[in-house]
């Protein structure tokens, strides 16, 4: 299971947002280029072009990049989800 923190550009704004995939691999497959920052980015966000090292999501009118990748338990997820980071 991994988490995975996006970068997000909206105008002048920056922030981040967060999600998690039981079925897409793990860290060490990220890691190797087996799982695509395309491929996460459409899960979440829809349609995505890419520009540089970011993609352009036309729907949110933003780009978006994926910052970090990390294993996750079901433990941490949990805890997560509790504090409103992400939802189970």
């Amino acid at each position: 299971m991994i988490f995975v923190t996006y970068k997000i550009q909206d105008g002048e704004h920056e922030y981040f947002d967060y999600s998690w995939f039981s079925k897409l691999g793990t860290q060490s497959d990220y890691d190797t280029g087996a799982i695509k920052d395309k491929v996460l980015i459409e899960e979440v966000y829809g349609e995505a072009e890419q520009e540089t090292n970011k993609y352009f999501v036309r729907d949110w009118d933003t780009y978006i990049q994926v910052y970090a990748v990390k294993n996750i338990t079901p433990k941490e997820l949990h805890i997560l989800d509790k504090v409103g980071v992400v939802a189970k």
